[in-house]
């Protein structure tokens, strides 16, 4: 971004402002995929954002830093337990 004096000046990222309504949706449901008909208990993974990742136990994962991937921490009964974004 350049001011006016014409120098450029940082971008300053900030995470989505959503993460509390993905709480809400998520936590204490499980990540279903395929044909799967949607219950109160399940949250179809199509309905993700486009950029997200679903983590169970041991589920290796990289390290680099994406602002506004969900990231979806499921436990090993494929139940959310949290998320958040990075």
């Amino acid at each position: 971004m350049t001011n006016e004096n014409n120098i450029d000046e940082p971008v300053i990222l900030q995470s989505p402002t959503d993460l509390e309504e993905w709480r809400i949706k998520l936590v204490g449901k499980t990540i279903v995929d395929g044909d799967v008909q949607v219950t109160e208990q399940t949250f179809h993974k199509r309905d993700l954002p486009s950029c997200n990742r679903v983590l169970g136990p041991n589920t290796p994962a990289t390290r680099d830093y994406i602002i506004d991937r969900l990231n979806v921490i499921t436990d090993d009964q494929g139940r959310v337990t949290t998320v958040y974004y990075c």
